[in-house]
């Protein structure tokens, strides 16, 4: 579930759960994450819809995440997944499920696959992560 997945980007994973479940819980801003070196680098994936999880916050809490996305903005670098190095000067691939970029050459490919979507080592033998 992408939700799952955006929610645990600014929160921790129980926060997460509680916002999704039934009853839904609306999330405090005292449980955002708002240190930008601490929130995953998919919030600057210009395909990545940050506002789907909008309606499991409060406004002040929603007003957190939206400042420190900003903050992240101004000071972004993609690293690459597994080397950890810049991903700016080599081909790269976005993994469909956790959403982070690895470079072909670390992954073992030497050319994007043709498929619609593509899943990182990690998600592809654990999907339910």
């Amino acid at each position: 579930m992408k939700q799952k997945v955006i929610l645990e980007w600014f929160v921790d994973k129980d926060v997460a759960t509680r916002a999704l479940g039934s009853p839904p819980s609306l999330i405090e801003e005292h449980n955002v994450e708002i240190k930008p070196e601490l929130i995953h680098q998919g919030v600057l994936d210009e395909n990545v819809d940050v506002h789907l999880v909008r309606p499991f916050f409060t406004t002040d809490a929603w007003l957190c995440v939206t400042n420190v996305v900003q903050e992240k903005q101004k000071t972004h670098v993609y690293y690459c997944n597994c080397c950890h190095q810049d991903l700016e000067n080599f081909p790269s691939i976005g993994c469909d499920h956790c959403l982070l970029w690895t470079h072909l050459k670390c992954c073992g490919l030497k050319d994007r696959p043709k498929t619609r979507y593509w899943f990182c080592r990690k998600c592809h033998t654990n999907p339910t992560l």
